[in-house]
């Protein structure tokens, strides 16, 4: 399972974006002053690569029904006659949002730009839920991954796709935490007839970069507020 410490990428990226000299000539304590601020609007930062999460920590508890080992760990696929569709085969989960609050830094929304790897011999559409520290889905939360299907792949030529993660609270909620999210991968038709899988194979996220949109809303005290 993938970990990412995100909160001090977004703090970094308030930095960048509200450097400034403060002239103390200037007297900031005027009431035409608007103390409401919005910082890190649009700046997308790299936060890099995530290595392939093979295929043993990828299947559902339900998929592993249909996956047995060998001697060699490494996997046979066996519909055992049946005919799946829409096959919920694994869940790729990304961790450590925890400590960034929606509602108290007014973050409207989040951006996700992914580069998808897929090494697996299977089809995929994705889709996304994002998770409490639980690993649960939040169903306040809403996390759209819209039109991004992977083509089967092999480890000497995976198979790649860009898509867009956005995460936005379904409505303004104060003290909203939550711990990250899930890439889910859903195979239209699996195949008939048993597979071999190597146990290296899986999926990858490169170059992924994040993005506030509407950047970061606060206010900055006035002097007899503090």
């Amino acid at each position: 399972m993938k970990k990412v410490c995100f909160p001090v990428l977004i703090l970094f990226m308030l930095c960048l974006s509200t450097s400034c000299h403060v002239d103390k000539d200037y007297d900031l304590r005027s009431d035409n002053i608007d103390y409401k601020i919005n910082a890190g609007s649009q700046v997308a930062v790299p936060i890099g690569s995530f290595t392939t999460l093979r295929i043993n920590n990828l299947l559902t508890q339900e998929a592993r029904e249909y996956f047995t080992k060998d001697e060699d760990n490494n996997f046979i696929y066996d519909p055992k006659g049946k005919y799946l569709t829409n096959f919920e085969l694994g869940h790729y989960e990304l961790h450590g949002l925890e400590l960034i609050d929606l509602g108290h830094f007014g973050i409207p929304e989040i951006k996700f730009y992914i580069t998808f790897y897929n090494t697996l011999p299977f089809e995929f559409d994705l889709s996304s839920h994002v998770l409490d520290t639980l690993g649960n889905p939040i169903p306040d939360v809403v996390a759209i991954l819209d039109n991004v299907h992977l083509t089967a792949g092999t480890a000497e030529n995976p198979a790649t796709a860009d898509g867009i993660l956005v995460i936005s609270p379904k409505q303004t909620m104060s003290g909203l935490g939550f711990d990250g999210f899930n890439i889910i991968l859903k195979v239209k038709v699996m195949p008939s007839s048993t597979m071999f899988i190597d146990k290296h194979l899986g999926l990858a996220l490169k170059n992924v970069k994040i993005q506030l949109p509407q950047g970061i809303n606060f206010r900055i005290k006035k002097k007899n507020e503090e």
